[in-house]
């Protein structure tokens, strides 16, 4: 009974402690500070995907705009993808909604995609062009999309499909942002 009385004895001192009963009120605490985020690294801010969308030019052949612009990613730093597409085509269209995307910068950030749209290139009557840059990695012209990973001397390391299986087989989610994860070199350390 004693202790049942010391419990209720102290609930009422709570009580009337936390009420203000016994006391003035006291002055309104000023708002609790945040505590300081740490400052996030530069690979964990999320980016878009690097695109660069080639477009006919009167004075640069498909082939000759390809090799500098892939020449300028390699000295960025930048590996190199890059995607034929069509505007008919689906499954392009959910892929670019992909590519509209935003991931930490450590998944993304080191690939930079050379996307060319066949109706840029019918518009301007230069279909060959874009067929033949195709060639280069595949026989097959008019079906996509087709997506590769370059490596640094411009050949195909591994094309779309081929990933998602790979990825499939080593059950990792089957997304862009993982294929460029998982294909990323290995850094010595």
């Amino acid at each position: 009974m004693r202790d049942l009385f010391l419990s209720l004895s102290v609930c009422t001192c709570l009580f009337a402690h936390v009420s203000g009963c016994s006391s003035p009120p006291a002055a309104p605490a000023a708002p609790a500070k945040p505590a300081a985020k740490p400052a996030a690294s530069a690979a964990d801010a999320p980016v878009g995907y690097d695109l660069r969308r080639l477009r006919p030019r009167d004075e640069e052949t498909l082939a000759a705009m390809f090799e500098r612009l892939r020449a300028q990613a390699l000295a960025d730093g930048k590996r190199v993808a890059v995607l034929f597409s069509a505007d008919w085509c689906e499954p392009c269209r959910e892929l670019e909604q992909e590519l509209g995307n935003r991931h930490p910068a450590a998944e993304i950030g080191d690939v930079r995609f050379l996307e060319l749209k066949e109706e840029d290139w019918s518009a301007a009557a230069r279909m060959d062009e874009f067929n033949e840059l195709r060639r280069r990695w595949v026989g097959q012209t008019g079906s996509y999309p087709l997506l590769m990973l370059l490596d640094a001397e411009g050949n195909s390391s591994e094309e779309m499909k081929q990933a998602i299986e790979r990825l499939e087989a080593a059950k990792i989610e089957p997304t862009l942002a993982h294929w460029l994860a998982d294909t990323r070199p290995k850094s010595a350390t």
